[in-house]
């Protein structure tokens, strides 16, 4: 198959809609998934490096890696497949935006600390999570981070693992022998540029380092006109301290700069979390991604008490209960007994519910009888919540013309003002009143003195 043009169908669901770009391994497009209605990236591999004995299996290695990453600070796969020819292709998640080095030429060297080290978080963020799941990049470059404008800040991506080296299988052994020099040689250490055995995660810390000393200073610390020159900077000399060029910067700032980029491995800071441990003390440490988390329920205007996701109920501002499926209180059959006016907790001035000791909750309406609380079927990890009567309303039913009672007719224990709440609870059984109580004290008594008296009657006749 010849070279993808605009209007092609891939595989009966990428239509392709023009060349982003074309590299010398392979060209990126952009295509629309016809069977999602998404943008997508497709990235092909040129059919003359089909027969190559490395490539191949790199260019796949790129969609092994990248799929197995579990962050929002790397590019997303989302297929895989093969042209025609036989050509395969990775499709990945459409990202608008601008590579590092295109934003660094567009907004000039010398960045401040605070941007600086906002976009080195990131990048720092998405290779801790390659190298949590024993993936190195070992091709870290400006070039490699995409910046994307979000209205939370900039969001990082890093991009292109195709020579990313999956240290804990036998792949990584067959593709990268000793002796074999792949990456960009400005941003590799001396141990990379050696083809030395047992590379780890303090590459692509050393490659960070080269890239936050770019972003500050706005040149390289080794740069050359022939890749042999920079080759032979990087192996035979120290690179120069950023302070040489940012002498406004925090010596503790410059300090953790240079251990990123520190000549020998032992001497570098160990891996992205230090990084990203040291520095933080000299920045925001504000984030573009949003935690979407589950809305906590706040004080409302009524005097509600709310609790938290783990505790069950939650009153909103019109008096309803949110029921939590996992945790704290629900009510159930056994505990959802509301306190009275002698011991309960009321949760709003208008006296609508309230919550016992033992975890239940009810609510009512002022004056009224509670409407019956529908219980909630069981979900996993779902809110449950409370039907709410009073975005309900239930119309009342006319109240009986009210008439005075004579005296012996008013009773003789006080009225309640406000209705019961509503228990669920099977209702324990009455004990014996205080009166009865006290009669059969007397009359048991009555008789044990009977008993006595009869006693030292018989005892006097028997002796």
């Amino acid at each position: 198959m010849g070279e993808l043009r605009a209007g092609d169908l891939v595989d009966q669901r990428y239509r392709v809609s023009r060349m982003i770009g074309s590299g010398g391994m392979a060209s990126v497009f952009e295509v629309h998934d016809v069977t999602t209605g998404r943008r997508c990236a497709m990235k092909v591999l040129h059919r003359q490096l089909l027969l190559h004995p490395v490539i191949p299996q790199r260019f796949l290695r790129e969609a092994q890696a990248a799929s197995a990453l579990d962050t929002p600070f790397s590019v997303k796969v989302e297929n895989t497949g093969n042209m025609a020819d036989g050509s395969p292709y990775i499709v990945m998640e459409f990202l608008e935006g601008a590579p590092l080095n295109v934003v660094i030429e567009r907004e000039g060297a010398r960045f401040d600390s605070e941007r600086v080290l906002y976009l080195a978080d990131q990048v720092a963020q998405g290779i801790h999570d390659a190298h949590a799941r024993g993936i190195i990049h070992r091709d870290l470059k400006p070039e490699n981070i995409f910046v994307i404008p979000t209205p939370h800040g900039d969001l990082v991506k890093v991009v292109d693992f195709g020579i990313s080296k999956i240290f804990s299988g036998e792949d990584g052994v067959k593709l990268t022998q000793t002796g074999v020099t792949v990456g960009t040689p400005q941003y590799m250490p001396v141990e990379q540029l050696r083809g030395t055995k047992g590379l780890d995660g303090r590459v692509d810390v050393y490659a960070l380092g080269v890239v936050l000393f770019e972003m500050f200073a706005g040149v390289r610390p080794y740069d050359g006109f022939t890749y042999e020159e920079v080759i032979l900077k990087v192996a035979t000399t120290t690179a120069p301290s950023l302070g040489t060029y940012r002498s406004d910067l925090l010596p503790g700032l410059v300090q953790v700069v240079d251990r990123a980029m520190a000549r020998e491995r032992d001497e570098r800071i160990g891996s992205m979390l230090q990084l990203r441990q040291e520095m933080a003390p000299y920045w925001s440490g504000r984030s573009p991604v949003v935690v979407q988390a589950a809305a906590t329920p706040t004080l409302d205007q009524t005097g509600g008490h709310p609790m938290n996701q783990t505790g069950g109920a939650a009153m909103n501002q019109t008096g309803g209960a949110a029921m939590n499926q996992t945790g704290g209180h629900p009510m159930n059959q056994t505990g959802g007994a509301a306190m009275n006016q002698t011991g309960g907790h009321p949760m709003n001035q208008a006296g609508g519910a309230a919550m016992n000791q033992a975890g239940g909750a009810a609510m009512n309406q002022p004056g009224r009888q509670p409407e019956a609380v529908r219980q909630p079927r069981p979900s996993a990890g779902r809110t449950q919540v409370i039907e709410d009567p009073s975005r309900n309303p239930v119309p009342a039913a006319p109240l009986p013309p009210a008439r005075t009672l004579p005296d012996h007719e008013v009773p003789s224990v006080p009225v309640v003002a406000s209705a019961p709440a509503v228990s669920h609870a099977s209702p324990r059984p009455k004990g014996p009143s205080k009166t009865l109580v006290w009669v059969l004290v007397i009359v048991a008594a009555g008789l044990l003195g009977l008993l006595v008296a009869i006693g030292a009657v018989a005892l006097y006749l028997f002796l």
